[in-house]
């Protein structure tokens, strides 16, 4: 099996939250101003938390960047699944997995199952298009055998 790359480019949610994170700026920027006026503490509290989230926001953004070998890839072997927070990828070997399933509302989250350990679940929204995705759900699926539990 030659091995497949698709690569995680989640636009959407890095937009949102960008956008998340000006608003954040404006509602620290005028907490601020409020504390100045005589807002006492709970001006100063107000512009803390919005500030905390703000940085929040803008940090999720650097982890959500695009970057090389980001992503879902196939191969002989198994699947290497990045994740989006830790710094190691996830090794899964062909016999691990039980089956592949899409779960939640509207199939937007894709379930790898697995014999022992539980489950890997993969959401839509880490990327940038769904036809990205629906090729890989097609990989997963070439490969595994259906579900036990459809009909």
């Amino acid at each position: 099996m030659t091995p497949r790359f698709f690569s995680f480019d989640p636009r959407p949610t890095r937009i949102a939250l960008i956008l998340g994170a000006c608003l954040l700026a404006v509602l620290t920027a005028w907490a601020l101003a409020d504390y100045r006026s005589g807002g006492g503490l709970v001006a100063m509290a107000r512009a803390g938390i919005s500030a905390g989230l703000m940085l929040t926001f803008l940090v999720s953004v650097h982890r959500l960047r695009p970057r090389s070998q980001w992503g879902i890839t196939l191969d002989s072997a198994g699947v290497r699944v990045a994740r989006p927070f830790s710094g190691q990828p996830l090794e899964l070997h062909w016999g691990q997995i039980d089956s592949v399933r899409r779960v939640g509302r509207k199939g937007s989250v894709l379930g790898l199952f697995l014999k022992e350990e539980g489950r890997v679940l993969v959401t839509r929204h880490l990327f940038a298009r769904k036809a990205v995705y629906e090729e890989l759900i097609a990989a997963l699926e070439d490969r595994l055998p259906p579900s036990r539990f459809d009909a």
